[in-house]
């Protein structure tokens, strides 16, 4: 299975139902309009999430959504960062099908007429989530990058103890920054999508158990000698980030 995380962000001062968001850019799924462009490669939508201090509920939409109604999507994560266990539509195990080439467009409903950041988050794949199992292991990292509020930010990441030679397939990840909403993976050659979660602001918080030990299956491969990349998507400019690997050598 493959998968990327994809996010629409922005500051809304209206109560006005079912407002737009514009998509955060991307460089691995288009724009269409203030939406994304479904990628014939990854048609499915496995998951979809909302934080704001004062979102109600969110909406997607695209052609194919409408066939029926425009997507409404509740519970939500109130507050400026996402909650603990984290809010979350899991169609992990059915997949919303979309149509290649469609624009996806998300809006969301806010409670106050204050201008407040609002988030939603999509991971779309190319199938259903296929869980593996295998002997696996986890290590621990950190960067100190100077994340950009509101904005994808890259790092180059530090393990804190060297790989042994071969090929590791990524099976379940952890991202912890004092303001981080979510993170992904930049892989280093390969495919272009970035896999990725919700981002933890405290080394206590647990946004959700699935995202560990190969319950999301395998998220990407590299080597000892080309680890990925992290980007991360913050509220504010945090300069210390660290995470947890879990690997399985597979070659």
């Amino acid at each position: 299975m493959a998968f990327h995380l994809a996010l629409y962000s922005a500051s809304i001062a209206s109560v006005t139902a079912n407002l737009q968001l514009a998509a955060v850019s991307d460089v691995a799924i288009a724009p269409a309009g203030n939406g994304f462009l479904v990628n014939a490669a990854l048609p499915k939508l496995i998951r979809a999430t909302g934080v704001g201090n004062l979102l109600n509920r969110f909406q997607l939409s695209s052609a194919s959504i409408r066939d029926h109604t425009p997507f409404d999507m509740n519970p939500v994560s109130v507050g400026t960062v996402t909650g603990a266990p984290a809010p979350f539509m899991d169609f992990g195990d059915q997949p919303i099908a979309l149509s290649p080439n469609e624009e996806l467009d998300a809006f969301v409903t806010n409670s106050g007429a204050g201008a407040t950041q609002t988030t939603v988050g999509v991971w779309f794949a190319d199938g259903p989530v296929a869980p593996v199992r295998g002997p696996l292991f986890s290590v621990h990292w950190t960067a100190a990058a100077t994340l950009v509020a509101h904005a994808w930010t890259s790092t180059a990441i530090t393990l804190d103890n060297g790989l042994p030679s071969g090929t590791f397939a990524i099976v379940g990840a952890r991202f912890i920054s004092a303001s981080g909403l979510f993170a992904r993976f930049i892989p280093r050659g390969g495919a272009a999508w970035r896999p990725g979660t919700f981002a933890c602001q405290t080394d206590a918080a647990v946004l959700n158990a699935k995202d560990r030990y190969g319950a999301m299956g395998e998220w990407m491969r590299f080597t000892n000698t080309t680890p990925p990349q992290v980007e991360y998507f913050a509220l504010a400019g945090d300069t210390a980030e660290e995470g947890y690997l879990d690997l399985i050598q597979v070659a």
